[in-house]
């Protein structure tokens, strides 16, 4: 029993039924659709009783870089999809994408409709995001497939978000990149100004084929403002996905409350460029998906997630199998014990009966007082041992049935030793 017990208290130990009580999650610039996606999981964290705090970064890159080093507090961050290359991360695991994140851009000026957007914007100033952000990383991989360089490039600012819409709003700037979610505060905000045009991709097909973990999005003729029939043509662009990124241990009923809370956000947001109840889903191979995510999204959803708390029912759903195997080794053990006290009992009623036999016949082979004196004092020390020892319920008529083969051995001795002292005298 106190191996069983060691054995259960060693399994809880090592395998973490409770999760953290502090997570950092990574939400990239402010005003983002990151920042703005971050918010929106506190609640769900909040009704766990977990704190989830968010932590702004200058993007992707930094975001990565937080997550992946084992110093940070950071344990989960958001990222566009395609910024890091396939298995460079092997201590991260991918719980999925919330939504698409296409590269914009806004510009000032008359509408250009050209097939060179390049060579048009490369004398204007431009921001690019700031450095390691996924627009800007983005954006040099599209330009290196032309055969242009981002570097030594005066026109062409790393800017953050905030200060770039600020300065192409005043007119400090031509125009600028950025990859961002539809709902995000910054991409409202650059949408309810007239005078800012959304640049056409045409060729965004093309590339896509170049950068297969990139889609083609657009907005239809009219889908802005359908009085106003904004924008007057189908608008084309590159994008990929917001991707949900954890440490490889993180334990499995926070990453459970993330997919969950992921599926209950993404249904609730305007998903413009996707079909509803697309995301969450696994888009981005670059990183390996969580084994719990991939649970999650083969239909494999957690017992009584709706009745119990999610560490509860995560814990359950990771720990039955075993929980199972542990049960089928005690229960056998439980149904021995009623067994194993019953024939200690008869072992005991019968050592007894073997030795009240034993005693029984020397003292009919002897006379002497001596010898009678000794036999005596087993047979009244077995009855001592047999009264303090332990007798199970169902084995107490053989013990008094023993008890009176006992006594009548001792009358018998006390009866011998009474005659054997009349005679002497």
């Amino acid at each position: 029993m106190l191996l069983m017990l060691i054995g259960v208290a060693t399994l809880i130990a090592f395998s973490r039924p409770l999760p953290p009580r502090d997570v950092y999650f990574a939400v990239g610039q402010e005003g983002s659709t990151f920042e703005m996606l971050g918010k929106k999981f506190v609640p769900y964290f909040e009704a766990e009783g977990i704190r989830l705090h968010l932590v702004n970064t200058q993007g992707s890159a930094k975001s990565l870089a937080d997550l992946a080093d084992k110093d940070s507090s950071v344990n989960a961050a958001l990222m566009i999809g395609g910024v890091v290359d396939s298995g460079a991360y092997p201590g991260l695991r991918s719980l999925g994408s919330v939504e698409f994140a296409p590269l914009w851009l806004f510009y000032r000026g008359s509408e250009f409709h050209g097939s060179k957007p390049f060579a048009y914007f490369s004398t204007k100033r431009v921001s690019v995001g700031p450095s390691g952000s996924a627009a800007e990383i983005t954006l040099r991989r599209i330009l290196s497939l032309s055969g242009i360089s981002t570097e030594e490039r005066p026109n062409l600012l790393r800017l953050p978000n905030k200060e770039a819409i600020a300065s192409l709003l005043s007119g400090e700037l031509d125009g600028l990149f950025i990859m961002d979610g539809f709902n995000s505060p910054n991409i409202e905000d650059l949408l309810s100004h007239p005078d800012i045009h959304i640049f056409n991709f045409t060729y965004a097909p093309a590339y896509v084929k170049k950068l297969p973990y990139m889609s083609v999005v657009s907005i239809p003729k009219g889908s802005l403002d359908l009085h106003k029939a904004y924008p007057a043509e189908d608008i084309q662009m590159l994008a990929s996905t917001v991707t949900l990124l954890v440490e490889k241990d993180m334990h499995p009923a926070v990453q459970s409350i993330f997919l969950l809370a992921a599926e209950k956000i993404s249904s609730g947001l305007d998903q413009f460029f996707s079909k509803p109840e697309f995301f969450p889903a696994y888009v981005d191979h670059a990183i390996e998906i969580s084994p719990i995510a991939k649970r999650f999204y083969e239909g494999g959803r957690m017992p009584l997630v709706e009745r119990l708390p999610v560490w509860l029912s995560s814990y359950i759903d990771r720990m039955w199998l075993v929980l199972l195997g542990l049960f089928a080794v005690i229960y056998p053990i439980f149904r021995l014990l009623p067994s194993y006290r019953s024939k200690h009992s008869i072992m005991i009623i019968e050592d007894a009966y073997d030795e009240i036999q034993e005693i029984d016949q020397l003292s009919t082979s002897t006379d002497n007082p001596d010898d009678l004196g000794l036999l005596l004092i087993r047979l009244n020390q077995l009855d001592k041992d047999t009264r303090d020892g332990w007798v199970s319920s169902e084995e107490k008529n053989r013990l008094y049935t023993m008890k009176g083969a006992l006594n009548l051995v001792r009358n018998q001795l006390l009866s011998k030793l009474e005659k054997l002292s009349a005679g002497a005298n």
